[in-house]
């Protein structure tokens, strides 16, 4: 009798319902998140730190020089406080890439290559309308430089991530119950493909 009770539970008979999981065996390390922090990133941010302090420090010691500089686009009248606030917004920029640095944050570095591009943008466009073709090849090259910069980084983040993935496949795997699927990291966009792929391309030492 206990034996078709049991038999006749619908709980235990019915075979769309998942088994209770198991727990995790004592002393088991759990699998690692999937991360995006890639090491390479270490020359990415001391880049963008390293760029930014020079710009600091020559705009210190040269400020009359970039003043003048400024003056030509903007006017005289205004150049000094529009130099101030650039600068100021560099320094912004230069503290979260270091921030970004120390907590391996990837995605800290957007910031300051999304703000160096988007200024050589506007001043390349100020080139054009004021004939300053030497200035215009310039900023196109900084802003060429920096986009290559920020595809780089997109691509060592998507490389990060399917290295933290397959890590997380082979610590499931090697777990009593060989995994369930439920810690697959999520897939890759289409664009981190597409950069991920061109970077497996270059030439490695």
């Amino acid at each position: 009798m206990a034996m078709a009770s049991a038999g006749a539970n619908p709980e235990w008979t019915r075979p769309d319902q998942r088994l209770p999981e198991r727990p995790p065996a004592e002393g088991a390390a759990p699998p690692p998140p999937a991360g995006t922090w890639h090491r390479m990133h270490y020359a990415v941010g001391v880049f963008l730190v390293a760029y930014g302090v020079t710009g600091l420090v020559g705009a210190a010691l040269l400020w009359s020089d970039r003043r003048k500089e400024l003056a030509g686009y903007f006017g005289s009248g205004n150049a000094g406080t529009l130099l101030l606030l650039a600068k100021a917004a560099e320094a912004v920029l230069v503290a979260v890439a270091a921030a970004g640095i120390v907590r391996r944050r990837d995605m800290w570095f957007v910031p300051a290559l999304a703000g160096w591009m988007a200024g050589f943008a506007v001043f390349a466009v100020l080139d054009v309308f004021d004939a300053r073709w030497g200035g215009l090849l310039e900023h196109l090259l900084y802003l060429a430089g920096f986009v290559v910069l920020l595809f780089v980084s997109y691509g060592l983040s998507a490389k990060a991530q399917v290295g933290s993935g397959a890590a997380v496949r082979a610590t499931a795997a090697s777990g009593p119950e060989g995994g369930d699927g439920d810690g697959e990291p999520r897939r890759l966009t289409r664009t981190q493909e597409f950069a991920l792929a061109a970077l497996n391309r270059l030439p490695h030492r």
